[in-house]
């Protein structure tokens, strides 16, 4: 199983998924940006895990998997206490939902920057015809 999901990063950078590839020039002025499309990157990644192995193997659908993922969420202190089959959906809908979440702040992020640059151009358009103004009442006087 793990092999198939390495072979789906190698392929992602090898074949340049947009996926992989497109936050790195689309971001690459915005540091938080581009951290935030790298962690949803990779948490789509290890969504692919979840989906590989209930596809590849269904009725094995509460072994290795679910053990190693117990063993990360206990290791950063989680409250989960129990990682098994029957709480796949809910492990499962959480990857999903926090890709959700990472989709929307890039969202937000990307309209920051813009807002940003339209008010920038408002500033510098005002200082210009300010500029202008001032010029013509000094010369008119």
């Amino acid at each position: 199983m793990l092999r198939i999901a390495r072979k789906k990063l190698v392929y992602d950078f090898k074949n340049k998924e947009h996926e992989a590839y497109l936050p790195m020039f689309k971001f690459e002025n915005n540091p938080e940006l581009m951290k935030l499309a790298i962690e949803n990157y990779f948490t789509s990644w290890i969504n692919f895990h979840f989906l590989a192995w209930d596809k590849s193997y269904p009725e094995k659908s509460g072994t290795l998997i679910y053990k190693t993922i117990r063993e990360l969420l206990l290791a950063i202190k989680s409250t989960v206490g129990e990682i098994d089959s029957r709480n796949n959906l809910f492990i499962s809908k959480l990857i999903y939902y926090k890709i959700q979440l990472i989709d929307n702040l890039i969202i937000s992020g990307e309209t920051d920057n813009e807002k940003y640059n339209a008010l920038l151009l408002e500033y510098e358009k005002d200082k210009v015809l300010f500029q202008r103004e001032i010029n013509r009442l000094k010369g008119g006087s």
